[in-house]
């Protein structure tokens, strides 16, 4: 591969010599390489690019033809100097052009910010500068050395089990971490919430979910997963909703799937078409569908035309490419190929150059139209992943550890729109209650200096939060309806702290709870006035 590439250089180099004397726009056809010399270069470009690299050609304007004029033997040393500079100059390009990875993710836009992060900090103003700088920083990691080649964490090669797979095993991990931090690594937990998202983000940008048809599917206003539970991993070539398919390998006996393609026989659509003619098949929730007819012989002979969801393809493993066919290195010089390469990105306003002979599938970068949507719904679904996180910590940490410690220290502001309650989502503020709880909490003498304390409800959609001194006294109000429940607890960011869960009851009732369980001791009062909200 070195050699390819030093010889591509070469070529280029030699062949920019005698076009000196011309624009440096690429445009002078008087000196041209020799057809088949030519077409070499112009496959090996091809597969550099098919690989995600970046190529760039062009000439240089070094002499012009009356100043070559007279030069005699002075020009030929200048030329046989500029020859050898040119192996030396070739040499130091193919280590860059090496070394270079695949371009990933939605990368970076006109002004050079990084729209990860942009997404990432405009979706959470509420929190402390520090939780998010972490965050950030991991998400930005994904894109940094192993990582980078792992396409489960790109979401592309149609791998939406491994992707689904990975920000499940991600998001115990980060439970774990905020249940039992560790003083040597304070930021694991932010950090690894930042891994989850990059992935997450790149959806968007890297399938045919947003794309205006007949580019793509058009999905406007959903997400791809809006529970509140571990990711789902859907099953190949099961229905996602209505007609929509997970393309994901070769496609089972009875179905099939192409690409839609013109008059011409050239693709002109990301938006694969399944015809299903199982009498058996997947639905939505993964149970079998027996849709057997009187005098089937095993399939349908009609069947079902579906729509597929696939992501771009970007092979970089030896068997990491699981978009049709299983493999392939995703030309789409046949329908029948349906993987479309990840590529450069595409040209805002130009989104009919995705299959104008290249089969680019990628929304990554700035621009308005379908690249804005990418960016927005990215944006919605790592809100979305916020309110999850705190119902995962739920389910996975009982003792409320986890989800105190959320919205205890990662919380930096509560008002208006900067709100851990974030409108949309399952956690934005819920509908008025009834019963006002009071919660006062003391910490003892064996605590730090000052301590968060937090009380919420444990639907996540109310809480308040302030900062109490050692041996100091403070009072925060809440309200919650009969058999609700609400969590108080003082959660300073690297020790454990303590949790104390209150069921609302019906009436009037003030009591006092002391809580020795933590690093340090702590006293509780509880005062519920009913009908005061």
């Amino acid at each position: 591969m070195r050699l390819r590439l030093l010889w591509f250089v070469l070529i280029e180099m030699i062949v920019s010599i005698p076009a000196m004397s011309h624009s440096n726009n690429g445009s002078n056809t008087s000196h041209q390489l020799p057809e088949s010399l030519g077409h070499k270069v112009q496959n090996l470009q091809a597969d550099l690019e098919a690989k995600g690299y970046k190529v760039t050609r062009g000439f240089w304007d070094l002499f012009t033809r009356n100043r070559r004029k007279g030069m005699g033997s002075k020009f030929k040393r200048a030329l046989r100097w500029l020859m050898l500079a040119a192996l030396c100059s070739a040499s130091l390009t193919v280590t860059i052009i090496a070394t270079t990875r695949p371009a990933l993710a939605f990368g970076t836009d006109g002004l050079f910010s990084e729209i990860h992060e942009r997404i990432t900090r405009n979706a959470f103003p509420f929190m402390t500068s520090g939780i998010l700088n972490a965050i950030v920083a991991g998400n930005l990691d994904e894109d940094e050395g192993d990582a980078a080649d792992l396409a489960e964490r790109h979401a592309q090669n149609c791998r939406f089990r491994d992707s689904a797979t990975y920000i499940n095993a991600r998001y115990r991990q980060v439970v774990e971490a905020l249940r039992e931090p560790q003083a040597a690594d304070p930021n694991r937990a932010a950090r690894l919430f930042g891994h989850i998202l990059h992935g997450v983000q790149d959806f968007y940008s890297h399938s045919n979910w947003i794309p205006t048809p007949p580019q793509g599917l058009g999905i406007r206003g959903r997400l791809f997963d809006s529970s509140l539970g571990l990711w789902a991993l859907p099953a190949p070539y099961s229905i996602l909703f209505d007609d929509v398919v997970v393309i994901e390998g070769d496609p089972p006996a009875g179905v099939s799937v192409r690409l839609p393609a013109d008059a011409n026989g050239r693709v002109s659509s990301a938006v694969p078409i399944v015809q299903d003619r199982r009498i058996f098949a997947a639905s939505e929730d993964g149970s079998i569908v027996d849709r057997t007819v009187v005098g089937s012989s095993g399939t349908l002979a009609d069947g079902r035309q579906l729509r597929g969801l696939m992501t771009s393809a970007a092979p970089r493993h030896p068997g990491d490419q699981l978009c049709p066919p299983v493999g392939g290195n995703c030309n789409i010089d046949s329908p029948d190929n349906v993987c479309l390469r990840h590529g450069d990105k595409r040209s805002a306003g130009t989104s009919k150059r995705t299959f104008d002979g290249a089969g680019y599938l990628n929304l990554d970068g700035g621009g308005g139209g379908d690249w804005f949507d990418a960016r927005h719904h990215a944006r919605l679904q790592t809100r979305h992943e916020w309110c999850r996180l705190l119902h995962l910590s739920r389910v996975m940490d009982p003792t409320f550890v986890a989800p105190s410690r959320l919205l205890a220290t990662w919380v930096g502001t509560d008002t208006g729109v900067n709100t851990p309650h974030i409108p949309g989502t399952p956690c934005e503020r819920g509908a008025a209650r009834r019963h006002l709880v009071e919660i006062s909490a003391t910490p003892g003498r064996n605590a730090p200096s000052n301590v968060p304390f937090v009380v919420f409800r444990s639907d996540f959609t109310s809480s308040a939060r302030a900062t109490v001194a050692r041996q100091a006294t403070k009072t925060l109000k809440i309200c919650g309806n009969t058999s609700e429940s609400i969590i108080a607890a003082l959660m300073p960011a690297g020790i454990k702290g303590a949790t104390l869960l209150v069921p609302v009851p019906g009436i009037a009732r003030s009591w006092s709870v002391r809580d020795h369980r933590g690093a340090f001791d702590v006293t509780f009062v509880i005062k519920v006035t009913p009908n005061s909200c």
